[in-house]
């Protein structure tokens, strides 16, 4: 059997994802609650405000598709958020609370 990464669509609330959501790009992840960075992609919690990460977003999800294939096989409960769609959402949310 061959387990293979696919990609699955939920209607989801940022406002819930963002305080618990770690975004990793080429080198390190920062944290969404409170934008620290240079955080490990092994860390549990943010070291800045101890938020617990059950998200995790890739910058450029490609480039770490094994180090995605390990992070699920030891933590199964962490969902992988797409950067492009959590980006777009949080823009349009600012737009929206910056015209009310």
């Amino acid at each position: 059997m061959s387990d293979n990464l696919i990609r699955v669509y939920q209607k989801q609330d940022v406002n819930a994802i963002k305080p618990h959501l770690l975004i990793y790009g080429d080198l390190g992840g920062s944290c969404a609650s409170c934008n620290k960075i240079d955080i490990k992609l092994e860390s549990k919690n943010c070291p800045g405000c101890q938020t617990e990460f059950k998200y995790i977003s890739f910058r450029n999800v490609r480039v770490h598709v094994p180090k995605i294939l390990k992070l699920l096989e030891q933590n199964p409960a962490l969902m992988i958020i797409d950067y492009e769609d959590y980006s777009r959402n949080i823009g349009a949310m600012k737009a929206h609370d910056f015209l009310k």
